[in-house]
């Protein structure tokens, strides 16, 4: 079972003073959630006093990555999502690849609108937020699927609507993908793309994926602040084969006293209880086909 841990994402010290902003930081972070068990860590290049998002910074990036390299960790950063060219939103990426040991980058699947749900007070506490749609048209993940494939990266996929797990059914279905093929299913709350997040959610997600494509798949609850409900989804995927993301970069409001260590721990023992050995980042890298 896969383990993966979103660092830090947009988290910001007001809601938890455990959240990394420096590359020090996030390689510290890093290493403590491998020793726990993370085979996997997202993270976001973020200014080191404000926590201001840098998110197409290749020096923050491979500071970082420096940082993170003794603990064998299998790291990847995320892209900047107000361009929608393949070398304006994933340059970083190449470059981090050909010259400083990247060896996964992220491809989203679908464009989905940027819709912030407050529970509390049942509004859109952010109606004029931009830029308001995340675009992914098919042309720009062609293009970067070529590219990556060049530079020998492999993508793992992030689908956040059941539109991109149909799209990445269609990808194989036309011969443009490698097997296995990795990816995330975001099951969000706060963030309101998608279906609501639930156990069928994740198993309407399931069913369009072909019976025959060689699949290693995540889950990822995401903006949610109940950790009862991030447990729940946590262990059903568990119990249907898949992995799981956790983090505070992913909820920081579930449990603000936890580090991500404390919350790949969590997920160590949820493996534990369905009986499900816990991957390492080499078995995940020779899953996947890294070498």
């Amino acid at each position: 079972m896969v383990i993966e841990v979103g660092l830090n994402e947009g988290t910001m010290r007001a809601q938890t003073p455990h959240v990394a902003y420096s590359p020090a930081e996030c390689a510290r972070d890093a290493s403590a959630c491998a020793a726990a068990g993370a085979a996997i860590v997202h993270w976001h290049a973020r200014d080191a006093e404000t926590g201001a998002q840098r998110l197409g910074a290749t020096e923050l990036y491979a500071e970082a990555l420096a940082g993170m390299r003794d603990s064998g960790v299998l790291a990847y950063p995320t892209y900047p999502i107000d361009v929608d060219t393949v070398d304006g939103r994933l340059g970083h990426c190449f470059t981090l690849g050909r010259d400083h040991g990247l060896e996964i980058v992220p491809l989203d699947l679908g464009s989905v609108s940027v819709v912030i749900w407050d529970a509390a007070t049942a509004s859109f506490p952010f109606p004029d937020i931009e830029p308001g749609v995340v675009t992914n048209p098919l042309a720009f993940t062609l293009g970067a699927l070529d590219r990556s494939r060049e530079l020998g990266l492999v993508p793992t996929f992030g689908v956040f609507d059941l539109g991109g797990t149909r799209t990445l059914a269609l990808l194989a279905e036309a011969g443009l993908l490698r097997e296995p093929v990795m990816v995330k299913f975001f099951l969000s709350g706060s963030w309101a793309v998608g279906p609501f997040p639930t156990e069928a959610a994740l198993d309407f997600h399931l069913t369009q994926l072909p019976a025959d494509l060689d699949v290693e798949w995540i889950a990822v609850p995401y903006s949610i602040a109940d950790p009862v409900l991030i447990e729940r989804l946590g262990r059903h995927a568990l119990e249907r084969g898949g992995g799981i993301r956790v983090g505070i970069g992913d909820n920081p409001l579930a449990d603000p006293a936890a580090t991500n260590a404390v919350w790949a721990e969590r997920a160590v023992r949820w493996a534990e209880d369905a009986g499900r050995p816990v991957a390492s980042s080499d078995d995940v890298r020779r899953r996947i086909g890294i070498r």
